[in-house]
């Protein structure tokens, strides 16, 4: 059951990622594609910190996703400048008011974004990840299935343990650390939700969601709100007025930050009292 379930999740990560750079190459600005290849290496990522704890593990990964994590990379600020542009447009709707200057500054780093991301994938190829999982599993055939097993359980338990509220007012990358295990520990959890008793995993795999999810909606409204911040800075370093809907729109952005982060903290609270 356990390597049937390493490799089916394996199987369908690299397919994801293989579509989506496959359009890619066609559309270097599909935003969907964009999107499913950062979580597909996301989530190949994942699995491999996961099988790293497999009795005997010698199956080296970095070499086969080296090519795939460099397209994630690059993607991300595409990704991030679409993202931000989209959830700009929300909050300008609240204020009456349109930020055209941000707007600007956004669909040159977007169109900026896409020509690096074209270049990449015109020099880079994903063909080892083709066969990935089926080497793989000829790696880890013959461990002991049992072991394996234990060893994976307890892996996930140390992770779970290692998810700690941060305290007071900390930095925001202190947040985006957090944010960051509890994705992992989601996706590894998801890996193994047919292996271990679903007593465990159930109640811990719909609490990490919660948390991944709360945790990206602050991320997208704390990272629009920096940017706002910034742009705000530098249009008064350059001694250009800016209307009351400027001081509006970044009260807005700071109260939701606050707010959601409020809701993070009661989410990561909840995930962390979780036992076996």
């Amino acid at each position: 059951m356990l390597l049937t379930a390493l490799y089916q999740y394996l199987r369908k990560a690299c397919d994801t990622v293989i579509s989506a750079y496959d359009t890619l190459q066609q559309t270097p600005g599909d935003a969907d594609a964009v999107h499913q290849l950062r979580v597909g290496v996301k989530k190949l990522r994942a699995f491999f910190a996961l099988a790293k704890q497999l009795p005997d593990y010698s199956f080296g990964a970095g070499k086969h996703l080296h090519a795939a994590r460099l397209i994630q990379a690059v993607g991300g600020a595409s990704r991030d400048a679409h993202l931000q542009e989209k959830h700009l447009r929300l909050y300008e709707k609240k204020v009456a008011w349109r930020f055209s200057f941000a707007h600007l500054l956004l669909q040159k780093k977007h169109t900026t974004a896409i020509d690096l991301l074209q270049a990449t994938i015109q020099h880079t190829s994903l063909k080892k990840l083709e066969t990935l999982p089926e080497r793989f599993s000829k790696a880890i055939e013959e461990m002991d299935k049992t072991a394996a097993t234990e060893a994976l359980r307890q892996y996930l338990y140390r992770q779970h343990q290692e998810i700690i509220l941060p305290a007071g007012s900390v930095h925001h990358a202190a947040w985006h650390e957090v944010r960051k295990q509890v994705k992992s520990l989601y996706y590894q959890l998801t890996i193994l939700a047919e292996v271990l008793p679903s007593t465990y995993t159930d109640t811990l795999t719909k609490h990490a969601g919660k948390a991944g999810e709360l945790l990206g909606q602050w991320h997208d409204t704390s990272e629009l709100s920096l940017f706002v911040g910034h742009t705000i800075t530098q249009l008064r370093k350059e001694k250009i007025a800016l209307p009351e809907p400027v001081r509006q729109l970044q009260l807005r952005l700071k109260a939701d930050t606050k707010a959601q982060l409020l809701q993070c903290s009661k989410q990561i609270k909840t995930l962390m009292e979780i036992s076996y």
